[in-house]
């Protein structure tokens, strides 16, 4: 990775509050009066973004856009690091933090401790989340540990500038209670609230209250494909949407049933509905999907079950969703990859079985299996699409 110094330049740039400069920055950027050949830097709360052209043209419409910006917009002269298009995200981050560790100027191994600097990070919209073991090492607690604070808020700024984003934060494991709670750690921002845009559709939620996986980006794309014109259809396990908008928004259900026990993530769905444009097409069921799921017999043409490592506690509830003429389900599952054949044919016997018991006496067939992704060396993340007819 390259440790040359970057090159700095001066040029004028619009100060804004942070939490306002996201929109701030597209609407520069829609006027082409954003200076893409220089950083823009973080100034305590506020952000330097570069400009290019005359601004004040357009003072009077981000004020009718946000108009709690009013009289907290200054252009003033900064000096700049300018951008390194050779330089990759990963390469920046090395970077940074290799000139904020000569800035400290604390005794201790720099060899040692940018080894330990993360490789990867989940962006969302303008927060970047690290690894839950960033920063973590011993050599780095030591360091830390001696730092001041400000000096520590540095090394999380040049972070945020090398990835180009406003607020950062630590992955923390998922919470092992019932309604899988986020644990993000806020190393730079006060909130962790997030809005994006995937596929065509608008999602919302706090990053810091629930769970969202980009991982599973190819699997919600492939649900959104599928046509379901005219389907009443489950979601067991619903989240903030994640499977839910997509199906609403693009596979054009006639109505959604969500299960979901989590406040938070209720409130997400429903800000995703709403922007979306779709809250007429959705029921959410508040609790336990133990007993949701029971009071939605005979409801649905399909039945959808994303939850790892495994959904097979709700089979038969969701079996019972059912109309009696059938319908499908979509199995979500952490399988051993050398087990995938016999895990699929032990589905269909289980699947059969709860069927029999139930007085339905299906044909159930294994349609098509989808790897969403490698969930650990040797566990794949899987999708198995049943369909159930009479």
């Amino acid at each position: 990775m390259s440790d040359s110094k970057q090159a700095i330049s001066s040029g004028m740039a619009l100060l804004i509050p942070l939490e306002f400069s996201p929109k701030v920055k597209q609407i520069l950027i829609e006027k082409n009066l954003y200076e893409n050949n220089l950083r823009p830097k973080r100034i305590s709360q506020n952000l330097a973004l570069p400009l290019c052209g005359d601004f004040e043209n357009i003072r009077d419409e981000i004020c009718q856009t946000i108009p709690e910006i009013k009289n907290k917009m200054i252009i003033e002269l900064h000096a700049l690091e300018v951008n390194n298009p050779d330089m990759i995200p990963a390469q920046m981050v090395f970077h940074n933090v290799s000139s904020w560790l000569e800035q400290i100027n604390h005794n201790h191994k720099k060899e040692l401790l940018l080894e330990n600097i993360p490789q990867k990070w989940e962006l969302l919209g303008d927060l970047a989340l690290l690894p839950s073991n960033s920063f973590t090492q011993n050599e780095w607690v030591v360091l830390l540990s001696q730092c001041e604070q400000s000096e520590i808020q540095n090394l999380w700024n040049s972070i945020c500038e090398s990835l180009k984003v406003n607020r950062l934060g630590r992955q923390q494991p998922i919470s092992k209670d019932l309604m899988r709670t986020s644990q993000v750690e806020l190393l730079i921002g006060d909130q962790g609230w997030v809005e994006l845009i995937d596929y065509g559709v608008h999602f919302g939620f706090d990053a810091t209250k629930v769970m969202y996986s980009s991982g599973n980006v190819t699997e919600r794309h492939r649900i959104g494909n599928i046509n379901m014109e005219n389907e009443v259809v489950v979601d067991a396990f619903a989240g903030i949407g994640y499977y839910s908008l997509p199906m609403l928004v693009r596979s054009n259900v006639k109505h959604l049933h969500a299960c979901e026990i989590n406040s938070n993530s209720i409130e997400s769905l429903l800000w995703g509905a709403k922007k979306n444009n779709v809250s007429q097409k959705l029921t959410i069921h508040e609790g336990d999907n133990q007993i949701t799921l029971a009071k939605l017999k005979n409801k649905s043409d399909r039945c959808h079950l994303g939850i790892l490592p495994s959904s097979e506690g709700v089979w038969q509830l969701a079996l019972g969703c059912l109309k009696k003429k059938g319908g499908w389900l979509h199995i979500h599952m952490n399988v051993e990859e050398k087990k995938i054949p016999s895990w699929i044919e032990e589905t269909i016997s289980k699947l059969e079985l709860m069927s029999q018991k139930m007085g339905r006496n299906w044909t159930i067939e294994a349609k098509h299996l989808e790897k969403v992704k490698w969930f650990s060396p040797r566990i794949r993340h899987v999708v198995l699409d049943v369909h159930c007819t009479q």
